[in-house]
């Protein structure tokens, strides 16, 4: 004897795949979302962070300590230090030294968190990290100032006028974290002002 399921059944497919796919799209909609919606970003957090620092200047943010973290998914070998900027004031500049012993690592943040552009002391040019960050208006005004960038020189074209700069110096033992902390105060991040033909 063959069981069949009853002819009924087959009328409430269409609603049950109609039923998984709203939820499918309501899901996918809502994490999308989530980062753009969240009243507590990354970039608030830092804000609450660093308090009333000044706009393009490095604030070394607080060691880390479990449930007191600036940001999420922290690793506690890092020292870390944060530029927040506001290009609406002028253009960016960051510049470092990298001697190819110590890790040190910038990301670049749009204002609501997401990762722009990234690099690290491997991409250092003659010992030096030397990044200008500005908008798409102040890119194109500085390529017309000058035929083309300096070697070492790297020209990063934000997507929002607000964001941050997150400098991570790595601290290979425990012992090691003055020695990152150094590293990070090495770090500039200070307006740019074009020259002037």
């Amino acid at each position: 004897m063959r069981l069949t399921l009853p002819d009924r059944y087959f009328d409430y497919l269409p609603w049950a795949a109609a039923t998984l796919l709203v939820a499918g799209v309501v899901h996918i909609v809502s994490v999308l979302l989530m980062p753009t919606v969240a009243p507590r970003d990354a970039y608030a957090r830092l804000l609450a962070t660093v308090g009333a620092a000044p706009v393009n200047r490095l604030v070394a943010l607080p060691p880390m300590a479990p449930g007191a973290e600036a940001l999420p998914f922290e690793d506690p070998a890092f020292a870390e230090a944060v530029c927040v900027y506001d290009l609406s004031q002028g253009m960016l500049r960051v510049t470092t030294n990298a001697d190819g012993e110590d890790y040190i690592a910038l990301s670049f943040h749009a204002r609501a968190g997401r990762v722009f552009h990234a690099i690290t002391d491997r991409a250092a040019i003659k010992g030096k990290i030397d990044v200008v960050i500005g908008d798409a208006r102040q890119m194109d005004a500085l390529q017309s100032a000058s035929e083309e960038a300096p070697p070492q020189e790297v020209r990063i074209t934000a997507p929002t006028k607000r964001g941050f700069v997150l400098v991570r110096a790595l601290a290979k033992r425990p012992s090691d974290q003055a020695r990152a902390r150094e590293a990070l105060a090495a770090v500039t991040c200070e307006r740019f002002d074009p020259p002037k033909d």
